[in-house]
């Protein structure tokens, strides 16, 4: 993983990891979450959460992180721990947001993978989405986790 194990903070529900974040940064929901919120329906105590996490203002909506897509060929720099180069997002089978739905720089987002069907990673955009398309070289989109690293290996605490 990116992140100093040593300054990750990890929120579990009955011993599932839900959420993480790094130093006092912003809280993120973990890849198996993202994965099991596109999967599943909405329970209750699912329900209840999302709302209490909204209250004490601790997270954005972690269910609908915005997403991009990188191609590919980016898919093993990706698993390997590498951030995101513009070149894997304006490809062919990448995908970036259109202008009127373009993401600042800083933006949290989620990487879909050409020809995957869940996230198989999240990170912050390095670069406005507008920017990545006219610069086209570069880190676009710094990695935090991802599948296989150390995170996504913790299925349970405690």
């Amino acid at each position: 993983m990116n992140c100093s194990r040593d300054h990750l903070s990890i929120y579990t529900l009955h011993g599932e990891p839900l959420f993480f974040q790094h130093f006092d940064g912003p809280y993120f929901p973990t890849l198996r979450l993202l994965h099991k919120c596109k999967r599943i329906q909405f329970k209750l105590l699912q329900r209840w959460l999302i709302t209490f996490l909204f209250s004490l203002a601790l997270v954005a909506d972690p269910f609908i992180l915005p997403h991009v897509r990188i191609d590919r060929g980016a898919i093993r720099f990706l698993l390997a721990g590498a951030h995101m180069m513009c070149p894997g997002l304006t490809s062919a089978g990448g995908w970036l947001p259109p202008a009127d739905a373009a993401l600042p720089a800083g933006t949290p987002v989620a990487f879909e993978a050409e020809g995957k069907e869940s996230a198989v990673g999240i990170g912050f955009t390095k670069l406005g989405t507008e920017e990545m398309k006219k610069v086209n070289k570069g880190v676009a989109v710094e990695s935090i986790t991802y599948v296989g690293d150390d995170l996504w290996a913790i299925q349970k605490l405690g």
